[in-house]
Order: C-alpha cells, then sequence, then structure tokens
C-alpha cells in the first residue's frame, strides 16, 4: 500500500506541474514597465509608459468574453538625497478598466487619469494599447522641482483581480490567475 502512494505522487508530481505550468505563471512572458519617456515643461513634469507583454490570452479571452478587466498603475516621484532617505515628492494612482460591450461589440476603457472620457474601440489591438500604458501624466508642478537636482520616478502595474458572482466564481476559476504585477520601474533624471 505504501508503496502504491509513493508511486503514484512519484508519477503525478511532475505530470500535474507540466500541465499546471501554463495556468500558474510557467508562462516566458512577463509584464514589465518599458518606454517611459518623462517630459519636463515650464509648468508640469510629465510621464508616458507602456506595460510590454500585459495580455496572455487567457486574459484576452476574458476581455472578449464581457468580464470587465482593471490594472492599476502606480507611479511615485522622489528627490534623490545621497546617502539620506530619498524625499517623497509625489505619489498617483489609478486605474483603467476595460469591458467589452457584446451588443454593440465594441470595447469601452474608463482610464482614472482622464475621469471625464470614456474611450470606446472596435479593435482588440487598440484596446490593449490603451489599456497597458499612460500617456502624458502630470506628476508634479515643475515649479516643485530644482534645476540641477537629482530625482527618481518609479512606475509599478498590476492586473487586479477578477470578482465574479456566486456561480461564475467556481465555474471561471480560472479568471483568479489573473492576478499578476510588474516589478518597480526606477528611472533617475536631473532637471534641466
Amino acid at each position: 500500500m505504501f508503496r502504491r502512494i509513493i508511486f503514484l505522487i512519484a508519477i503525478f508530481t511532475p505530470l500535474f506541474s507540466i500541465i499546471a505550468a501554463p495556468v500558474f505563471g510557467g508562462s516566458s512572458m512577463n509584464p514589465a514597465v518599458d518606454k517611459v519617456v518623462i517630459t519636463n515643461n515650464s509648468d508640469s513634469v510629465q510621464v508616458s509608459f507602456e506595460i510590454k507583454n500585459a495580455f496572455t490570452k487567457d486574459i484576452e479571452e476574458g476581455i472578449k468574453s464581457g468580464i470587465p478587466t482593471t490594472f492599476t498603475f502606480f507611479v511615485e516621484l522622489y528627490r534623490k538625497q545621497g546617502l539620506w532617505f530619498d524625499e517623497t515628492l509625489a505619489g498617483m494612482t489609478f486605474r483603467h478598466t476595460v469591458k467589452y460591450d457584446t451588443l454593440k461589440e465594441e470595447y469601452e476603457i474608463a482610464q482614472g487619469e482622464k475621469p471625464q472620457s470614456a474611450m470606446r474601440v472596435k479593435e482588440i489591438e487598440q484596446a490593449k494599447k490603451i489599456m497597458a500604458g499612460g500617456d502624458n501624466i502630470i506628476i508634479k508642478p515643475a515649479s516643485a522641482l530644482k534645476k540641477g537636482e537629482g530625482y527618481q520616478l518609479r512606475i509599478k502595474a498590476t492586473l487586479d483581480p477578477v470578482n465574479l458572482p456566486f456561480p461564475l466564481n467556481y465555474m471561471l476559476f480560472f479568471v483568479s490567475f489573473w492576478n499578476y504585477e510588474t516589478g518597480w520601474y526606477e528611472k533617475e533624471f536631473v532637471i534641466q
């Protein structure tokens, strides 16, 4: 009896790891913050960025089936202090949420940094591009930043877990594996 249990464990453990690897995050596509551009205008500091590898096939199929999907972005600005702790100057959190309207066959995207406008697009590629990035996000008035000093910008993104109603949370259990986050992207810059 004991030998059978050991045999079954030895057989099913590698088999389970092979089958479950793609579901439990074994994919080679890790999301990361990319293409960060910092612009210093006369009255503001703006940042633009995108998240590469933000969408897996499962996430894309879930969106196409009408499951609302939300990305949360965290943007932080620090003044570099040399050997001392860096001074926090600004922090901003905003969300992008996409919902597919199956009747109109279009994607509605709400951007937290632009609350007065919800965008509607027909193509999934357009929706993915809008969802996975920020464009000209104002972080801190430039008057608070001093020329010649060093600053650090940090950006992170998370895919919020989907909370489905009672019967769906058991039928679509794989949706809970969508929860992921990028590492902190850090970029140092000097105001010119």
